[in-house]
């Protein structure tokens, strides 16, 4: 990758003195989408396992690409100058899979390999690594400076929320916080060369000497060379390796950026907290995480407080993630059976209606209900709430929440690596589109004690 990174650098330092900015600029995409394909690696919770059976193809199915990816191969196997053993073609078809989903330019597409692969099973049963922060990439489009009508993306590593008890809690780390560097190595975006590009077209870099000019993008060489991919840097920090990492913290100026060192460390969190009453008559659960046994921990705690008589319930999902949508469907099994919890719009504008199921393992809960929710409120929380709001089963109270309604696809692949694909994204069963946005609230408040406060307040009539 360095010397990718040094020849891409030096052609563009010539290439602007010689052709001018736009050749420049020409080359310095053709090396970023280079670049972007070795730095994608990166961890996934709580999403979709498909099918990768032959039988389950389509018979119209173009496998040309496939011919050509094949015949490749086949050309190195007869005549590359050195004889190529399994693993050089196991981390050959790694290598092409990771370039072809980083094409795609979409921080909820990508290749994953086996250790990250483990890190999403532990996750669904509550085991988790690292520094104790759900992390997300986040994108954002804007116009390109030099061609207002073409649009260009920035890549941001951000914490969407921590874990209860987390390295990453207990050092400060904040949800909302962006990570621009770690161990001293800047976090790059997908195009590293994005930068440089803006850069070139400041006054700042043209008026100044050719000397000047130089040094400055020799600085921007130095950058990428010693720099972290984003994706890796998010597998990284939601890893299994247990060495401490220093974190650089984006600040907007005058302040001077801040740094936090954490030690990784693995983690068990309890994926529904014991629940208990507020008050009197109020019932509350606090859900931490969407995945394999929180709809089951959830009932239990919900029968728990129907036989203390509970007459109403604050559920807490603040902070809460994962994408086990069939959680939330059974939690919501709760509330509203056979009701349209959400409509899934999947490719080519097809669409599927994510209907509650009508049959319950005990009395549906038809007392009032507040949903606690804030920033870290991401993916199925997210959507659970949006739908139980829509049908006049709950009110919500905190702060918007995330904004992540994409429904992702895990699809295993045969050596214990995989591939994760955005295959489409939930709106509300009314049309509301909150993906990217964030789900506003009922009542908002800021601080935790001001929003159970607000919650128990709503739930009392205006009795606090």
């Amino acid at each position: 990758m360095r010397t990718i990174h040094r020849i891409a650098i030096g052609v563009l330092v010539g290439l602007f003195f010689a052709s001018g900015y736009a050749a420049r600029k020409e080359c310095a995409r053709r090396q970023a989408a280079l670049i972007v394909a070795k730095d994608n690696k990166a961890v996934f919770e709580g999403t979709r396992i498909a099918s990768t059976r032959l039988a389950d193809v389509s018979g119209d199915v173009d496998i040309r690409p496939l011919e050509t990816l094949y015949t490749v191969l086949n050309r190195l196997r007869e005549h590359y100058v050195e004889q190529l053993t399994v693993e050089d073609e196991g981390k050959m078809t790694h290598e092409a899979m990771r370039a072809m989903l980083a094409w795609f330019r979409d921080p909820n597409t990508r290749f994953i390999e086996q250790p990250e692969r483990r890190v999403v099973l532990d996750a669904e049963h509550g085991k988790f690594h690292g520094i104790g922060a759900v992390l997300a990439i986040k994108q954002i489009w804007r116009p390109s400076k030099d061609k207002p009508k073409e649009r260009v993306s920035e890549e941001h590593l951000v914490v969407v929320t921590l874990l209860p008890g987390s390295p990453a809690a207990k050092a400060g780390l904040k949800p909302g916080d962006e990570i621009v560097a770690i161990d001293g190595r800047d976090v790059l975006p997908f195009d590293p060369y994005q930068h440089v590009s803006d850069l070139v077209g400041t006054d700042r870099f043209r008026d100044t000497t050719d000397s000047q000019k130089r040094k400055m993008l020799d600085a921007e060489q130095k950058r990428i060379d010693e720099g972290i991919g984003i994706v890796e840097a998010e597998a990284l920090l939601t890893g299994e390796q247990k060495k401490a990492v220093t974190l650089t913290l984006a600040a907007k100026p005058p302040a001077k950026p801040t740094r936090l060192t954490i030690l990784p460390q693995d983690m068990v969190v309890d994926v529904v907290g014991d629940p208990r009453m507020e008050t009197s008559t109020i019932g509350y659960i606090d859900i931490n995480y969407f995945g394999s046994t929180t709809a089951d921990e959830f009932a239990q705690a919900l029968r728990e407080l129907q036989a203390k008589s509970a007459k109403a319930l604050i559920v807490d999902l603040r902070g809460a993630t994962g994408g086990d949508m069939g959680a939330a469907l059974k939690i919501a099994q709760w509330f509203e059976p056979g009701r349209n919890l959400a409509v899934l719009i999947k490719s080519r504008g097809r669409k599927t209606v994510i209907q509650v199921p009508s049959t319950n393992n005990g009395e549906p809960w038809r007392k009032p209900v507040v949903l606690l929710v804030d920033r870290g409120t991401a993916r199925a929380p997210e959507v659970l709430a949006a739908g139980l709001r829509e049908v006049g089963a709950a009110k919500l109270v905190g702060e918007k929440t995330y904004g992540n309604f994409t429904d992702s696809t895990l699809i295993d692949l045969a050596d214990g690596s995989g591939i994760v694909m955005a295959t489409g994204k939930y709106v509300t069963a009314k049309g509301y589109d909150y993906n990217g946005k964030g789900l506003p609230v009922d009542v908002q408040a800021a601080t935790s004690d001001e929003q159970m406060k607000a919650a128990i307040k709503l739930l009392t009539g205006g009795k606090s």
